[in-house]
């Protein structure tokens, strides 16, 4: 009875890491075109009137449970033109994962949202505290 017990629990947790090593690295929840992946932004964006003083403005390294996050800003005519992630944890494959895939999305809200005040990616909330610590202080020092 203990052999088939242990069995047992051996072919589930077999099973489970397969099925997890698929949805980390296989599994895309939905296929995009080229026209709507460059419009993907998370809900809840809120574009502001804030005007910013021209320049390139780097954010302070933002450390959050997985590493440190450090965001760049481009401003021109008052407005954030560019937002890139230039420093990111890449140490684990899981981490590198999830950062190739909600980084670009968060860069992307900001500059729609023309602010830190955008929605988060289920799944990288930790990414996103991140990112809006460092985006926050870049933005402090445009502002």
């Amino acid at each position: 009875m203990k052999k088939i017990i242990t069995l047992m629990i051996a072919t589930i947790t077999l099973l489970a890491m397969v099925l997890d090593v698929f949805f980390l690295f296989f599994y895309t929840p939905h296929k995009t075109t080229a026209a709507t992946a460059s419009t993907a932004t998370p809900a809840h964006t809120v574009a502001t009137t804030t005007a910013y003083k021209d320049g390139t403005y780097l954010g302070t390294d933002a450390s959050y449970q997985y590493g440190a996050i450090q965001v760049q800003i481009t401003v021109a005519n008052g407005k954030i033109t560019q937002v890139k992630t230039v420093k990111y944890p890449t140490d684990s494959h899981h981490t590198a994962a999830i950062n190739a895939q909600a980084l670009p999305v968060y860069e992307k809200a900001a500059v729609s949202a023309q602010s830190a005040h955008f929605s988060n990616i289920s799944g990288a909330t930790e990414t996103w505290h991140g990112f809006q610590a460092s985006l926050k202080n870049a933005l402090s020092q445009a502002g």
